[in-house]
């Protein structure tokens, strides 16, 4: 096996695949990259069995082969060589392969081959094709609303329904949910409702092209989840079972409605923060009241912080409490001049952003001191 690289080429291809790559001598699999040469071709894969990922390179290749690399340094290394190419060598019956630019060379063990769980693509039956930006936009703005613990499998995921020319995301804590909407510029190929692990989506993410205009395509089996960017193919397995009807947990009707500049809001949530943090459960208070918010947090041993702002509020006076860190988080993925609250005396409120009616907000209320 003889391949040139570019040096820039070779490790952003090991980086696309490094999410899946087991790369520790002592691991029990025969996992790591896995580079093949063949045909004209150069593809990089990984697999740790719950996620694949296979990609190409420009190369010029002198000579066909395979070789799996499960060393943790050979990103680093090859980093570490100087810009320009990079050639890669094994030979016939050789247990290792060498990388040389210059008078920088190192080599590694390879493993067999044979044993390598090669990532194999599912039909593409079942797909919707997506702009790349807004699949971006829509992970920013709901995965942060999944659960981390694991004793609730199913809310550690975000659901994905896809109907039509419709595509809708979900992710909840059962305290929060995020949930945004959009419509895409063509049908997708069948109905799907499947719950995609909230950690692998960043790393879906990190593979997306700029620009405007690039697309993706996700298809979907029973177990099953995939992404095809330009030559990149990530498959993973889905969270298994029926995800909540969330819909049925954002509230119809409101005993109040309070419109807020969005910057004088999160001004007085990040001023009340510091002791929020530091009391028990993360409280924040909030006191509505015509034409004035008041938000606060206290604690004998920690003290006070207090402010006001204006609102615009129909209907009654309400005072509710909130975990600041939830309050927080959805104003960071707000935009726009105001900001608007729907608000129950004793139940969930409706975070509705000015330009955006398509992304929802439900928080629930928790019992504090006010």
């Amino acid at each position: 096996m003889k391949v040139t690289f570019n040096k820039n080429e070779l490790t952003s291809a090991l980086d696309r695949v490094q999410r899946a790559a087991q790369t520790k001598i002592n691991s029990n699999t025969n996992n790591g990259f896995f580079i093949s040469a063949a045909n004209g071709i150069v593809e990089f894969q990984a697999n740790d069995y719950t996620i694949g990922i296979k990609t190409t390179c420009s190369a010029d290749i002198f000579e066909d082969g395979v070789a799996v690399i499960a060393a943790p340094q050979l990103q680093s290394t090859l980093r570490m060589m100087p810009s320009g190419d990079i050639v890669m060598e094994m030979g016939k019956g050789e247990n290792t392969v060498s990388f040389k630019s210059g008078s920088y060379f190192s080599k590694f063990p390879v493993r067999n081959s044979q044993d390598f769980p090669e990532v194999e693509e599912m039909d593409h039956q079942n797909h919707a094709v997506i702009r790349c930006k807004d699949f971006a936009d829509m992970v920013s703005l709901v995965q942060f609303a999944a659960a981390t613990d694991k004793q609730k499998p199913f809310f550690t995921g975000v659901l994905f329904e896809i109907h039509d020319s419709l595509f809708a995301m979900a992710a909840t804590n059962t305290h929060r949910l995020a949930t945004k909407e959009i419509s895409l510029d063509e049908p997708a190929t069948a109905a799907g409702r499947i719950i995609v692990p909230a950690g692998i989506l960043s790393d879906v993410i990190r593979l997306l092209p700029d620009g405007e205009e690039e697309k993706m395509e996700i298809s979907w089996s029973k177990n099953h989840v995939a992404f095809t960017i330009g030559s990149t193919y990530f498959i993973s397995n889905l969270i298994n079972g029926e995800y909540p009807e969330y819909q049925r947990v954002i509230p119809q009707s409101f005993d109040a409605h309070a419109e807020l500049n969005l910057h004088d809001f999160a001004e007085a949530v990040r001023f009340v923060s510091p002791i929020s943090r530091d009391v028990n459960y993360n409280t924040i208070n909030f006191h509505f009241k015509q034409g004035v918010l008041e938000v606060f947090e206290e604690d004998p041993e920690i003290g006070r912080s207090d402010t006001s702002i204006p609102v615009k509020l129909e209907g009654d006076d309400i005072d509710i409490t909130f975990n600041c860190s939830y309050i927080e988080d959805i104003l960071k993925h707000s935009k726009g001049e105001t900001i608007t609250l729907h608000l129950l005396k004793s139940g969930p409120m409706l975070v509705e952003q000015q330009d955006d009616k398509t992304y929802r907000y439900v928080v629930t209320p928790m019992r504090g001191r006010n």
